[in-house]
C-alpha cells in the first residue's frame, strides 16, 4: 500500500510532493518493480487533489523513469534504475542541505546540529 500524505502548509506544490513521496517509496524499495500505482482519480480523491494534479505527477514520474503508463491498465513501477544509489544519495543530500539551512537560520551551530541528530538517532 502506498504511504503518502501531503503537507498543505508546505511551499512545495502538491504535484511535487506527490512526485517526491512516490520516488522515495520506489527508491526505498517499499514500492517494487511491477507494483501498480493507485488510479489517478482514486489517488486524487484520497489526497483531495484535482485529478490533473495527480496526472501531472504520474507523467513526471514516467519522464524520470520511475513508472510506466500502460494505456487502459494504469501506472506501474518500472525496474529500479541502475543509478539508484546515486539518486538516493542526491535526495539525502538535498534533504540534509534543507535541514542545515533551517537549523543555521535558527542560530544553531554545527555542534548543536550534531547533538540533535545523535539524540534523535538514539530516540531520546
Amino acid at each position: 500500500m502506498l504511504r503518502l500524505s501531503l503537507d498543505s502548509t508546505s511551499p512545495v506544490p502538491a504535484y511535487q510532493q506527490v512526485i517526491q513521496a512516490i520516488s522515495i517509496e520506489i527508491i526505498s524499495g517499499r514500492l517494487k518493480e511491477g507494483d501498480r500505482l493507485p488510479p489517478i482519480r482514486e489517488l486524487a480523491k484520497i489526497l483531495k487533489l484535482n485529478p490533473n494534479t495527480v496526472a501531472k505527477s504520474y507523467y513526471a514520474l514516467e519522464e524520470a523513469g520511475f513508472v510506466e503508463s500502460r494505456p487502459g491498465s494504469g501506472n506501474w513501477v518500472k525496474p529500479r534504475p541502475p543509478d539508484i544509489d546515486s539518486l538516493r544519495r542526491s535526495m539525502l543530500e538535498g534533504e540534509t542541505k534543507a535541514y542545515l539551512e533551517r537549523a543555521f537560520s535558527l542560530g544553531a551551530s554545527l555542534d548543536d546540529v550534531r547533538s540533535s541528530i545523535e539524540r534523535i538517532a538514539r530516540h531520546e
